[in-house]
């Protein structure tokens, strides 16, 4: 796989900008660190879930107690990313997610989301992970791994 990503314009004027494609997808999804050492076969399954979404400079993407029904890769773009709880703020670039505790978690969204500039990202649905999670147990025990590295927990 290279890391080369080329976009492919939209035939349709006033469609979304740029176009992916499954492998342009998987590519994106591998960034996160959370998928960092999946599998290509469960890259390709994700990227599959993933839609593509576009926000306007200055879009609110999700609010505090929203439910989390997403969660978002940044392909281009910048969106800040506040929560109640903190004083200062988030800026996620290009290869970082947004709104992802929230679903992993499945609680209402600790915070709010916003673009600062025109941004297209994929998004990720709630429900569609987790039916994809509850056939593919070879991505939970992806995640379970990757949690339990965090953690620092040893045998």
């Amino acid at each position: 796989m290279s890391d080369d990503l080329t976009y492919l314009p939209t035939a349709l004027k006033g469609g979304p900008k740029t176009r992916l494609t499954t492998l342009q997808k998987a590519q994106e999804i591998r960034k996160l660190e959370l998928f960092s050492e999946a599998s290509v076969e469960d890259l390709y399954r994700l990227a599959a879930i993933a839609q593509e979404v576009e926000f306007a400079a200055g879009q609110v993407i999700y609010q505090k107690d929203d439910v989390g029904d997403a969660f978002y890769l940044i392909i281009e773009g910048r969106v800040e990313c506040t929560l109640e709880a903190s004083p200062t703020s988030r800026i996620a670039t290009p290869g970082e997610a947004v709104g992802l505790s929230s679903v992993l978690i499945r609680e209402a969204r600790q915070g709010s989301a916003k673009a600062l500039e025109d941004t297209f990202a994929l998004s990720i649905g709630a429900e569609d992970f987790y039916n994809l999670l509850s056939c593919n147990s070879e991505i939970t025990v992806g995640l379970v791994k990757y949690f339990v590295k965090k953690v620092g927990i040893s045998h």
